[in-house]
């Protein structure tokens, strides 16, 4: 499925929803005792986005897994980059980015369109 830039803009304008992007921003330390990781630190980053289900033809079995998707992130206002493991939080739940693409007019970037997962 292919989109111009343009394209993806109007469907966030339109059909967009406030979503939240939360951001890892201290790693934190792995607690053995536990089995967890203490001390991360998490910042949230509000902004505008749009979800759509996808499909390239047949399905292979990287996209038949439960809640694949992919989220446009309008570039413009956003003060980060959306990365790899980062959450996507809305539609009432949250789910993991498991890839970015960035579209690009010219040297500057338009959008992201992130691939998430539940």
């Amino acid at each position: 499925m292919s989109f111009r830039s343009y394209d993806l803009l109007n469907l966030v304008r339109d059909h967009g929803e406030t979503l939240t992007l939360r951001k890892v921003t201290t790693a934190g330390a792995y607690n053995p005792a536990t089995g967890s990781v203490d001390g991360s630190a998490t910042t949230d980053y509000e902004f505008q986005g749009y979800f759509f289900n996808f499909s390239s033809g047949l399905p292979t079995g990287d996209e038949i897994r439960r809640g694949s998707r992919r989220c446009v992130i309008p570039s413009l206002g956003l003060a980060v980059e959306p990365d790899d493991e980062d959450i996507l939080i809305g539609q009432g739940d949250a789910v993991s980015i498991v890839k970015v693409s960035t579209i690009f007019s010219g040297n500057y970037p338009v959008c992201y369109i992130c691939e998430v997962r539940e």
